[in-house]
């Protein structure tokens, strides 16, 4: 019995140190590769039913990727354009007024501005040209432009006859003017046109120096109540024009 053992360690020693192969009992479930639990999910057995409820859920990504509910246009498609509107017979423009010339713009050579309808909100070169028509214009042009120079001339003292051309225009000192602002009509385009310039250059150039500040007038057909109290300048055509003493004292 010893013998036999003997020689049986003598034989595996000698097996070992000649790497000859020993046969030996191994547990394999070593070397088992785990099972994945999808993969042992997937091979369980599913219900048909269960199957097709998953599958109506879960659309693939190919499906998704291109289909568009029909509540949500693609954003690609063509929208049809609507018709234009009818173009109108005859289009109409408000275009505003364009301002009337200045005494400069006058002066070199702008187109002669009408008449004004009033001399409400009317220019001083209206005013100007008004006075001008209505009471000189059958004189000279000097004796034009002196009618011009009284009317600056008292506009120079504010507070005694107005602070402008236009407000010294009035009934109590012209008696051409049938009320506030409304005087006879403008019909001679000639002599209109000859007072608009007379006027511009009034306003450009001031009162005429030849007067020396002669700030009244009037025809020699008449004798106003004022005249004796007045220093007398010169006479023009028809026209004597004078200075109040009292304008240089105020």
């Amino acid at each position: 019995m010893i013998r036999e053992v003997l020689v049986t360690a003598i034989a595996l020693v000698a097996a070992w140190n000649s790497s000859s192969l020993v046969f030996a009992r191994v547990d394999e479930s070593q070397f088992r590769q785990p099972v994945p639990r999808v993969a042992a999910h997937r091979s369980s057995p599913t219900p048909h039913s269960a199957l097709h409820a998953i599958g109506d859920a879960q659309p693939t990504l190919s499906e998704n990727r291109f289909k568009t509910p029909a509540s949500m246009p693609s954003p690609l498609a063509l929208r049809s354009a609507s018709s234009p509107l009818p173009r109108p017979a005859q289009v109409e423009t408000a275009r505003p007024h364009p301002r009337p010339a200045t005494a400069v713009q006058i002066l070199k050579g702008a187109p002669i501005p009408l008449p004004p309808a009033s001399l409400r909100n009317a220019s001083d070169l209206s005013c100007i040209a008004v006075a001008i028509y209505h009471e000189a214009r059958n004189q000279d042009d000097f004796g034009q432009r002196a009618v011009a120079s009284v009317i600056l001339q008292r506009a120079a003292l504010p507070h005694r006859w107005g602070r402008t051309a236009c407000e010294t225009i009035v009934p109590t000192q012209f008696n051409f003017l049938t009320s506030r602002y409304d005087y006879p009509l403008i019909d001679d385009m000639d002599a209109w046109q000859k007072a608009v310039q007379f006027a511009a250059l009034a306003l450009v150039e001031g009162p005429m120096p030849e007067l020396k500040g002669a700030d009244h007038y009037h025809t020699t057909a008449i004798t106003p109540e004022w005249a004796p109290h007045m220093v007398r300048v010169r006479l023009i055509d028809d026209h004597i024009f004078y200075v109040d003493p009292r304008s240089s004292a105020l």
